[in-house]
């Protein structure tokens, strides 16, 4: 079950941000800094000896875009895809098929000096700070080894940014020579943050980093990464389960299930008139506070199919409760609904009907 709400700054207007030490500030909010069009991933898996190879459907067609300054959600069941999702972005696996442009350059066809330096522009917040940190390594060390991997600064410069960056993230000067096992959840999360922001890049890919912090702990971080967001443009690819969080921190969400995406749409419009019956039923399971906000919960029967054996036609079509014939065969396709009420795209054949 998600958490309840944290509680956080009131939403702001994301315009020209002020300058900032050490980052290039002059990117546009309306600039395309990753587009990805029909993103597939399968796995090839063993079924035992004498046996034929399964494919495990991980990634089905994933199409999206992400703006410089804004934060793309992708929300879903464990299983749907999202991991997958995120190391198609961060280049640590190459897609089956299908086309990501990171800030114009198509990664499938960069050389490999090209590759290395488009991996600097995409940095990764993992969901466990204290697994993604070295024990054996000092706190200052941990926020210095991207420059000296990849930058010629010197080592006095190198420490001087890494200093500039824990302030910047709430850390203390004293923390610089500090272990991770001497630090909270939320610190280390602070740790993990800077670190990712340390070559300025362009992306940050959030699994799910607010999951394993106190409620309270969780408002912190997604203040500051806001903050950072106005000040850097730096966009986001925030990867939860809590629609509670996605609310708050989202300017557009990516609903997928088994590989695919079944609704997109702007954050305002998908949590005030959801089309889709699965982003029905996870909106209606997300606890609220205030008794008006509070939806009827709608329970899914049945499991999560399985990605080696999807079922034919709509992939949800074995637990929607308004399933026809139609869905039992026939693929929906990611479409704008007819009827004109809606500014998103969903993969429902009665979209309309049940809008």
């Amino acid at each position: 079950m998600n958490a309840p709400t944290p509680s956080v700054r009131p939403e702001v207007s994301k315009g020209t941000p002020s300058a900032s030490e050490g980052f290039d500030t002059s990117a546009r909010t309306d600039s395309v800094v990753l587009d990805a069009q029909s993103l597939t991933k399968h796995y090839p898996v063993s079924q035992g000896f004498m046996k034929p190879k399964a494919v495990a459907r991980a990634l089905d067609g994933v199409s999206f875009t992400l703006h410089a300054g804004k934060t793309l959600a992708v929300v879903g069941e464990s299983g749907c895809g999202k991991s997958t999702l995120a190391r198609q972005i961060t280049m640590i696996e190459t897609p089956t098929s299908g086309h990501l442009q990171l800030a114009g350059v198509d990664v499938g066809s960069a050389d490999k000096a090209s590759k290395r330096l488009l991996r600097q522009q995409v940095q990764m917040v993992f969901q466990n700070p204290f697994a993604s940190l070295n024990p054996r390594k000092k706190i200052g060390h941990a926020l210095e080894e991207p420059l000296a991997i990849n930058t010629p600064l010197a080592k006095a410069e190198r420490e001087q940014r890494a200093r500039a960056m824990m302030a910047r993230v709430g850390l203390k000067p004293e923390h610089y020579q500090r272990y991770p096992h001497m630090f909270s959840g939320g610190q280390r999360q602070r740790v993990a943050i800077a670190r990712a922001l340390m070559l300025q890049p362009k992306i940050v890919v959030a699994d799910e980093p607010v999951s394993a912090l106190d409620v309270s702990i969780q408002a912190q971080v997604l203040n500051l990464l806001m903050d950072l967001q106005d000040e850097t443009q730096v966009a986001y690819v925030f990867i939860s389960h809590n629609l509670a969080v996605v609310e708050l921190i989202a300017d557009e969400v990516l609903v997928m299930y088994l590989g695919k995406v079944v609704e997109q749409a702007g954050k305002q419009a998908l949590f005030a008139a959801p089309r889709h019956p699965y982003t029905r039923a996870l909106l209606a399971s997300t606890p609220r506070i205030a008794p008006s906000a509070r939806q009827t919960r709608q329970l899914l029967s049945g499991e999560l199919p399985s990605p080696l054996n999807p079922p034919s036609g709509c992939a949800f079509h074995k637990r929607c409760p308004h399933a026809v014939a139609r869905c039992e065969v026939e693929p929906p396709l990611l479409r704008q609904p007819g009827d004109g009420t809606t500014i998103g795209l969903v993969a429902c054949h009665r979209a309309e009907e049940i809008g």
